[in-house]
Parts: structure tokens; C-alpha cells; sequence
């Protein structure tokens, strides 16, 4: 089961940038590759979340395929983010890694992720939420709170408001709205990206509906192979107590499950004992309080392709990570 950005959704959105891609299949085992360029001019292949393999010899396989598209590119070196199909099919995966001759680097996507398994049924789905939750959900219609879902790529700056309202409130960088613009013009089309909003009906004192709507939380979702990927979330931080954003979340769930999908995955989360502390403490808790396990990824590897413009390019790298 490969990650959605190692679909065909993905490439197409990747040429619709004017991105170079290499994509690939064989027995057991895919890749997508992206052609990037780093410091110095280093031209290098790149596969997030990939390539995508069922055994260690699958992703020897695909290693070996990745390199010769990468030398047919002229690029120096390739970067990688293995996925098995399951855990249990990365067993033994870092060594096949190793004696490939790659070695880590710091990781590019999340190598921790919290997952929701969706073929539980909703009855299980909803036990496994916490009470507050289940709450708030079952709740949102006597607080005025109606959930829309909307494939029309016109109402994603009513996302992108609530996105730039988090990040000037938490003093976090998330993505632009050119960019998750292009990312809903490009795949809702293509019926691989899906927006969520939560829509407050505004009442009086009085309880009695004004007329008036605002957007108050909105989450973009991407569907690949199996999983449902909640990937870019915004809240107007004024109506938290409406619970909006998390009653949007338990339908993006359950509507996850009745499309018959898998897995939903929360994307990124702090990794397994890092404590209170760490950067990504606060929200990891709120994705965990839906339920779910933890998913650990091999993380990022690199190889040269030509070691001596690689060698070039670690130098450059180096300087400027100490300027």
C-alpha cells in the first residue's frame, strides 16, 4: 500500500508544477521520484515516503531501478524514504539499506505518524475516541455547528484564513495559501483531495438562528491507496469551545471508513517517549485522543550516485548549515 505521495495523484500534481518525475513499477515494489536541486546546483532524485516495497528483496529491487532512473538524470545522489507495505515488511529493511550503501540524513517528511484503523466498524471507531470527543460530535447540531464537504476548489481560502490565524497564533510556519491552493486546484478534480468546514450558524442570546454563517475550523484531506491523510488544518481559536474542529475531525473519520478506507492518518506526530517538551508535544496529544497506534518510518537515506560531485555537494551543504 503505497503513501499518497507516492501515488499517481501525486506525480500528476507534480507536473502540473513543471516538477521532472521518474515513476516505476515491478514485482512487489514502486517509486516515485521527483527531481530536485540543492546546494551548489546538486541535481538529486527524491522519493517521500518512498519507494514502496512488500520484502527487503523487493526494495533491494526497487533501489537498484531508482539508482539507474537517477543516473539517467545526471543526478549526483538519491534520496529515499522506504515504505513497506506493514511493519512487518520493513524487518530487515535498514540492512538491505546499509549494505545498498546508503546511510541516514536528517529526515525530510515526519518519520512518526499517528494512524486510526477505519475497518474496525463506527461503534469501535467511536469508543476508541475519548469521551470528550464522542461528546463534542454528537453535540455540534444543538451548537449550531453543520459539517460541509466540498470538492470545489473555490472555498479553500475560507482553509487557508483559518491556517494563517494558527500560524501568527502559535509562531509555527505551516504551509502557504499559493500552495495548498495549487495542491486543491490540481487533485480535487482528480477526486484525491477533499475539504472539510466546519460552518457555525450564528445565534442570538437567545439561541435563534441570526442568518449568519462563519467558517470557524477546515481541514484538507488526501485519499490514496486505502488511507485517508488529514494533512492541512485550520481553527478560529475564539469558538474552541464549540468543539468544531474536533466534531470535523470524528466525520473526516467516519467518513473515511464508510468510503471504505483503511487507515486515517493524522500525519506527523512527536516521536514515542520525546515528553512535554518536545515542539510537537501539544498537538500529537490531540490526534492520539481520536484513538489509533503510533506508525514508525524507516526514515531519510541517502546514496551518491556520482561520489565525487557528492562529496562537492556535502561541503557546500555543511557551510551553509554553519552560516
Amino acid at each position: 500500500m503505497a503513501h499518497f505521495l507516492q501515488s499517481d495523484a501525486w506525480e500528476t500534481y507534480q507536473a502540473s508544477l513543471g516538477e521532472k518525475t521518474k515513476s516505476e513499477k515491478g514485482e512487489g515494489w514502486s517509486f516515485l521520484g521527483i527531481e530536485e536541486m540543492g546546494p551548489a546546483h546538486t541535481k538529486r532524485l527524491y522519493a517521500p515516503y518512498g519507494p514502496s516495497f512488500s520484502n527487503p528483496q523487493a526494495l533491494e529491487q526497487a533501489l537498484s531501478r531508482f539508482e539507474a532512473a537517477a543516473k539517467q538524470s545526471s543526478c549526483v545522489f538519491v534520496r529515499v524514504e522506504p515504505v513497506g507495505d506493514s511493519p512487518e515488511a520493513e524487518e530487515g529493511a535498514k540492512e538491505a539499506l546499509e549494505r545498498a550503501g546508503y546511510h541516514r540524513v536528517s529526515h525530510m517528511q515526519p518519520e512518526d505518524t499517528w494512524r486510526l484503523n477505519l475497518t474496525v466498524g463506527e461503534e469501535a471507531l467511536m469508543r476508541g475516541m475519548d469521551k470528550s470527543n464522542r461528546k463534542r460530535y454528537r453535540a455540534m447540531g444543538r451548537r449550531g455547528i453543520e459539517i460541509r464537504v466540498t470538492q470545489d476548489p473555490k472555498d479553500v481560502p475560507a482553509l487557508t484564513e483559518l491556517m494563517s490565524q494558527v500560524s501568527e497564533r502559535n509562531e509555527v510556519e505551516l504551509r502557504d495559501a499559493d500552495y495548498v491552493q495549487r495542491q486543491a486546484d490540481c487533485l480535487m478534480p482528480l477526486d484525491a483531495a477533499t475539504l472539510y468546514l466546519a460552518v457555525l450558524h450564528v445565534q442570538d442570546d437567545e439561541g435563534n438562528p441570526t442568518g449568519e454563517e462563519k467558517v470557524i475550523a477546515a481541514n484538507l484531506v488526501f485519499d490514496g491507496e486505502g488511507t485517508r491523510i488529514l494533512i492541512h488544518n485550520g481553527s478560529d481559536s475564539a469558538y474552541y469551545r464549540t468543539g468544531a474542529n474536533v466534531a470535523m475531525q470524528v466525520q473526516i473519520v467516519l467518513d473515511a471508513a464508510e468510503k471504505g478506507l483503511t487507515w486515517a492518518d493524522f500525519y506527523g506526530m512527536a516521536p514515542e517517549g520525546s515528553g512535554p517538551d518536545h515542539p510537537w508535544a501539544g498537538f500529537t496529544k490531540f490526534k492520539q485522543s481520536f484513538g489509533g497506534e503510533p506508525r514508525h518510518y524507516l526514515g531519510t537515506w541517502e546514496k551518491p550516485v556520482s561520489k565525487a560531485k557528492y562529496a562537492v555537494y556535502e561541503t557546500a551543504r555543511k557551510i551553509l548549515e554553519h552560516k
